[in-house]
Order: C-alpha cells, then sequence, then structure tokens
C-alpha cells in the first residue's frame, strides 16, 4: 500500500528573505520508494539518469524504472574512487574521469578516461589524458563542455579551473582565480556556475578558515563573484537543482550537527531549513527523474558509550510537488 509519509512548505518567491510574505508556499511531499534497495548501503556515488532509466553505480551498475526495484547490470567498477574523484554525465555517456589506488593520504591517479553509453560496458577512450591528477575536486557539464574546479594533488590545493570538450583533452583556462586553493563542489545554477563551499582536508591548516561558507559564482570560469560573504553557517549536503531551486539533501549528517535535512534556497542567497521523514545522513545521491527529486544512500555517525558508531543507508525516497 502506497504511503505518503510528510510534506514539506516553503515559498517560490525569488529572492525572497522572508519565505511566505509576497508569495504562495509551494507544498512538496516525500514518499519512500524502498527502504533497502538491491545495491549496497554506502555513501559518495551517483545515480545517473540514462536511456530513460535510474542508474546508479554502486560498486557496479544499477538499473531502475521506478525508484523500487533495481537490477544489476554487466557493468564492472571502473577503477575511479567516487569518494574522491568524478563520473559526468555528458553527450549521451558517463563518463569516468580517472582511476585511482589508495586514499587521500597516499594515492595514484591514473588519467585513463572511460565511458558507458549502455549500462554495461564501459570503453576506454584514453589510456593516458592530462586530466589534472588530483581528488577532492568540483566536477559539472556547463556550456558542452566538462569543467573541473580546485582540488588536492597529495602536496597542494588548487584554485584554477580546467575544461574540456571531450574529456580526454583538458585546457586549463584560469591559473588562479579569485577564491582561494581548496577541495570543492560546483554546480550549475541560474546560467552559471557556482562554487560552493570548500576547505582542506581535517587537521590541515587553512588559508582561508572562512572557505567552507563562501559561494562564488562565474560565467566563463575565469572571473568569479562571490555572492554570500558573510552565511551564518557551512551548508551541508549535496547539491541539486530542482524546480528552479538549489537544494542541499542530507544536511543532518553528524549527531545532529546540522538541524536540518534539507536546505533550499530561490536564489542561492536566502534560505531555507526543512525537516524531512528519512534518517539523518550526509553523502547521499540525488538525481532528478518524472519530474520527482530522488535521494538514496548516505552516511551518519554517531557517538555511542564514547564510540563513533557508522550507520550507511540504501533506501530509497522521492520528492515532489504536492497535487491537489
Amino acid at each position: 500500500m502506497k504511503k505518503i509519509i510528510a510534506v514539506i512548505l516553503l515559498t517560490i518567491g525569488f529572492g525572497s528573505t522572508t519565505f511566505g510574505c509576497h508569495s504562495k508556499p509551494t507544498e512538496y511531499v516525500w514518499k519512500e520508494m524502498t527502504s533497502s534497495a538491491a545495491y549496497p548501503q554506502g555513501y559518495n556515488y551517483p545515480v545517473f539518469v540514462m536511456n530513460g532509466n535510474m542508474f546508479a553505480l554502486q560498486k557496479s551498475g544499477w538499473i531502475s524504472d521506478d525508484g523500487k526495484n533495481w537490477a544489476k547490470t554487466d557493468l564492472p567498477e571502473s577503477g575511479l574512487n567516487s569518494a574522491y574523484q568524478k563520473y559526468v554525465q555528458f553527450n549521451g555517456a558517463i563518463y569516468a574521469l580517472g582511476a585511482m589506488q589508495g586514499n587521500y593520504l597516499d594515492f595514484k591517479i591514473s588519467t585513463k578516461i572511460s565511458r558507458t553509453r549502455d549500462g554495461k560496458t564501459w570503453k576506454t577512450v584514453a589510456e593516458k589524458s592530462n586530466l589534472p591528477t588530483r581528488v577532492f575536486y568540483g566536477a559539472v557539464v556547463f556550456k558542452d563542455k566538462i569543467w573541473l574546479v580546485g582540488g588536492f594533488d597529495g602536496k597542494r590545493y588548487y584554485n584554477d579551473v580546467w575544461n574540456s570538450a571531450d574529456g580526454i583533452n583538458w585546457r586549463r583556462i584560469a591559473e588562479k582565480t579569485a577564491w582561494s586553493p581548496r577541495n570543492t563542489a560546483v554546480i550549475v545554477f541560474k546560467n552559471k556556475l557556482l562554487l560552493m563551499g570548500g576547505g582542506v582536508i581535517d587537521g590541515e591548516k587553512n588559508s582561508n578558515p572562512n572557505s567552507g561558507n563562501e559561494f562564488w559564482t562565474s560565467e566563463d570560469g575565469v572571473n568569479w563573484t562571490q555572492t554570500e560573504k558573510n552565511p551564518k553557517k557551512k551548508r551541508g549536503g549535496t547539491p541539486i537543482v530542482f524546480d528552479d531551486k538549489l537544494w542541499f539533501v542530507g544536511a543532518n549528517r553528524n549527531d545532529g550537527n546540522f538541524g536540518s535535512a534539507v536546505l533550499v534556497s530561490d536564489d542561492g542567497e536566502s534560505w531555507r531549513e526543512l525537516s524531512a521523514p528519512w534518517s539523518p545522513r550526509g553523502g547521499t545521491a540525488v538525481w532528478i527523474f518524472d519530474n520527482k527529486l530522488f535521494m538514496t544512500g548516505g552516511k551518519f555517525s554517531h557517538t555511542e558509550n564514547g564510540e563513533i558508531k557508522f550507520v550507511y543507508s540504501n533506501d530509497v525516497w522521492a520528492m515532489s510537488r504536492k497535487t491537489e
């Protein structure tokens, strides 16, 4: 039996700081599609929409047309570590930008570029490329190119910007940008690149302690403007654009350090904190399918008897506009 789990209210009004005084609220509803998908519990992996289906890259390939029933494909692991590197969807294929051995303390990066169009096989399009050999970078598709920003190469952090028209040949278009060197994330919002927060590995010296609170936008990847200069706190969660709004999903990770499950903004500057019916988590996978925002996976840590415990998820939820 289908069951509506929770309803979320927010205001559509663009740029409104009061979220409700000038606009009629839009109602959204979360619905649990499955409490346990067929793929393993985990976090920091992506889900794409390809060939009319949802496609999760969690250890291997998993496909679904409804978010509830998932079938494993023949796709082997690509060698990319999605906790450190990025997959991107580009020109009808999913690209694996490199491969990796080790972890952030000691790693080796391969510049091999692979892609899949069917979710069953990887095709190596370049054994070697001039892909920057780093981790914790931001990557996004913008203006018919793949863009890569910032990151860490094992010795230093970067504030440069690269792009590629084919995923193989990379060109650095900005060696040093206005934002400080950092690990970061980037998304396209309102037809601009939006760089969100970032910083350095925990415990390392940070030349810009406020970097985690900063938002920067750019129309060309070279010239950047800081949009939030005095935000109240860091933005947690996985970013996605849905219903012409910017969402951060899974913002309540460690022992409730974030008071909300979701953050939402019409303009990337004024924010509303929202609750959700699913358990606390970060490192979620989010995607858009059939006019709904889907969420799965994630990791939550809490302290139990003086020890840190980790909880991993593989439930699937979908959020949509509430219909009358």
